[in-house]
């Protein structure tokens, strides 16, 4: 006889809730605000450069003004890699998917990996918003180690064991 596994309610799992709203919320964050470093301005809707532009100047993000060669190929990454992932693995979260346990191991460490040298240049330089900023990327690394903790240790993070079911032939 198969085990048989069952999601466990989503009721059940506030920090799957949770990790699931943070990765839903990157996706407008990315879609609307990040790829502008990769487009001409004359393709970005210009409320949104103006959003952009009020950031910039509210927190000092020197990186998103002046969006350095290694920013952009971050970006590009997480428009090509980290957004669809994104996606999947909220979906695994809600759905109690334990597919999205692999899938969430790979967002996690590879997000986690983009922040050191965003979050080494923040530190090497001195300016004024450097806590502001630290306050804005850091969360970026701390919740991906959170999503780790929560996947690694088991191999069925969002199910359990239900009754047994008898296998089918041809199973």
């Amino acid at each position: 006889m198969a085990e048989a596994r069952r999601p466990v309610p989503l009721s059940r799992r506030p920090v799957d809730l949770f990790l699931a709203m943070f990765l839903l919320s990157n996706v407008p964050v990315v879609v609307l605000f990040e790829s502008q470093m990769l487009l001409p301005a004359s393709l970005v809707f210009k409320p949104l450069r103006d959003m952009t532009q009020a950031y910039v100047e509210f927190a000092g993000d020197y990186l998103v003004q002046t969006a350095p060669a290694f920013l952009k190929g971050l970006v590009v990454a997480e428009c090509l890699f980290q957004l669809p992932l994104s996606i999947v693995n909220a979906y695994a979260f809600m759905a109690g998917k334990d597919w999205g346990r692999i899938t969430g191991i790979i967002y996690a460490s590879h997000v986690a990996t983009t922040m050191f040298p965003i979050l080494a240049d923040i530190l090497a330089h001195n300016i004024p918003t450097k806590n502001l900023l630290l306050s804005i990327y850091l969360p970026y690394l701390i919740i991906p180690f959170i999503i780790l903790a929560r996947l690694v240790p088991t191999q069925h993070p969002f199910t359990e064991a239900g009754p047994p079911s008898i296998a089918k032939k041809g199973d």
